[in-house]
């Protein structure tokens, strides 16, 4: 039997609910907030669940998106909205008797379903109780007509039944597009990933249940001791600092990443905050330099308290606590004991034979082709430069503008070598790297090096383009310099020719 004639009410200056289509948020975490209605009503209600079903029943929450019908729709068998709440819930920022939980705000329900649509609707059975609620907001209609309440229609139906479907029809240009759907699963998987993983929450979007793969974990010697045993680069996390808490772990990547798996997911009550699918959180103090190894490797999860959150629940609101509970959280695991910060940027796996053989195969295979291409092109006789030549160049290279520079320092033989190494970027010279001697005693010698970023040799393989990819190159000239100045000390006369062929050899394969 349907009846109408209850309100609910929605008072508000009706042109605010105008200004909720421009804020500032994502399609994302719009729908998080039914799920986070969905997950607490589930939760306040465990033990009317228990009753009734015994083990045997878990929260269902299905989205379904189809923007080519101009419809999303929001299901679940949680509890429903009961009559304590169901009048409170409709009331624009009207805070929820227990704000501790997700839906913590009192506005998460309606700024999410008017930032993605202009007509939307909530149907409602409680547990427990005799009758299905439907209510409608049509966002034009609220602004035109200055709405203040909206007409409740009531059903009669079983007390054992509970459920809440929420539907949203005259899309927004904020609902998501159909190409951007499976970029939605996984934040959304990625966020609830603690409800999925105990089986709590059955996820679907478009009848997919969602899934969360973990990240697997490095398990391997420590880089220094590569004959050692295997240890597994898990650090558990429980510290407090002040009103804040983070608890929970940082671990190493058995495979590098570069934007999706690296990173740190920050949790509060349970779900993600900061960190979901591809928008991880790192910080330079955890992660290290971008596009280091180290920043490849580190990935974490950690549970925060203490802290508020924004409106959308996607960032955290005391943004220099966080900071700072973060640089104590570094300290904390910087642990010589346990090197996890060693091992994500030094470890390298050992390559096996199989690897070997087949690189060796290609390389030769490579080597071929490149051999026929060149008689092909009948490539010229390689000619030693004059002595003319090298002074000019190396004339060019000493005066190049430096653009970035390093000093570190290694002894060998009781020799202590300061070596400054120097990066100019000038097309016009050729040489790829000069050696400068500025002091040299009898167990000092400080050396300057430059390295020419602009050398053909770097756009010759065109496999140079992060800071990444010109490491071993830098490493292998920096061996060179090493190589060359104890040569001297080992009585080799004109040591500096291999540098000087080097150069000259080097842009002509």
């Amino acid at each position: 039997m349907q009846q109408i004639g209850d309100n609910v009410s929605i008072k508000i200056q009706s042109g605010v609910y105008g200004q909720f289509r421009n804020l500032m948020n994502k399609p994302h975490y719009a729908l998080a907030e039914f799920v986070d209605n969905a997950v607490q009503s589930y939760a306040n209600n465990r033990s009317k669940f228990k009753t009734i079903y015994g083990d045997n029943h878990s929260l269902e929450v299905r989205i379904g998106i189809n923007k080519d019908k101009d419809v999303i729709t929001i299901k679940d068998n949680a509890a429903g909205i009961g009559l304590d709440n169901y009048y409170r819930a409709f009331e624009p920022a009207h805070i929820p008797i227990d704000n501790t939980a997700l839906h913590e705000h009192g506005m998460g329900m309606k700024t999410a379903a008017i930032w993605l649509s202009d007509i939307w609707s909530v149907k409602t059975k409680a547990i427990g109780e005799n009758e299905e609620r439907f209510v409608e907001f049509d966002l034009q209609k609220v602004i035109d007509e200055k709405k203040e309440v909206l007409e409740v229609v009531k059903n009669l139906k079983k007390t054992d039944i509970h459920y809440t479907e929420i539907t949203l029809t005259k899309l927004s240009h904020n609902a998501p597009s159909n190409h951007q759907i499976d970029k939605i699963k996984r934040h959304l998987a990625s966020i609830y990933r603690n409800f999925i993983r105990s089986g709590y929450l059955q996820l679907y979007i478009n009848e997919e249940l969602l899934t969360f793969n973990d990240p697997e974990i490095l398990k391997a010697p420590y880089y220094k001791n590569l004959e050692g045993e295997n240890i597994l680069w898990k650090k558990y996390i429980d510290f407090s600092m002040g009103d804040y808490s983070a608890k929970g772990f940082i671990g190493v990547l058995k495979t590098m990443s570069t934007n999706k798996v690296n990173g740190i997911s920050l949790f509060r009550r349970g779900r993600v905050i900061v960190g979901s699918h591809d928008e991880k959180y790192r910080p330079k103090e955890l992660c290290g330099q971008i596009g280091s190894p180290r920043y490849k490797r580190i990935f974490g999860e950690l549970e925060l308290k203490g802290f508020g959150v924004s409106f959308n629940k996607g960032s955290f609101l005391e943004v220099e606590d966080l900071e700072a509970l973060i640089k104590a959280i570094k300290i904390e695991i910087s642990n010589k004991g346990f090197d996890l910060y060693g091992q994500a940027e030094k470890y390298v796996k050992p390559k096996t034979k199989e690897h070997n053989i087949d690189v060796a195969r290609k390389l030769v295979k490579a080597l071929k082709k490149a051999s026929s291409n060149n008689e092909e092109q009948k490539k010229p006789t390689l000619v030693i430069p004059t002595i003319e030549d090298i002074a000019k160049q190396t004339a060019k290279l000493k005066d190049a503008e430096t653009i970035s520079s390093y000093e570190d320092n290694e002894t060998i033989r009781g020799v202590e070598y300061n070596l400054k190494q120097e990066f100019i970027t000038d097309p016009s010279i050729l040489s790829l790297y000069i050696l400068e001697i500025l002091e040299n005693t009898e167990d000092k010698m400080k050396i300057v090096y430059k390295i020419n970023l602009a050398n053909d040799f770097f756009s010759l393989f065109n496999k140079f383009k992060t800071d990444a990819d010109y490491r071993p190159i830098v490493t292998i000239i920096k061996s060179l310099v090493l190589a060359e100045l104890v040569a001297y000390s080992q009585g080799t006369f004109g040591a500096g020719n291999i540098r000087i062929n080097f150069n000259n050899f080097l842009n002509n394969p």
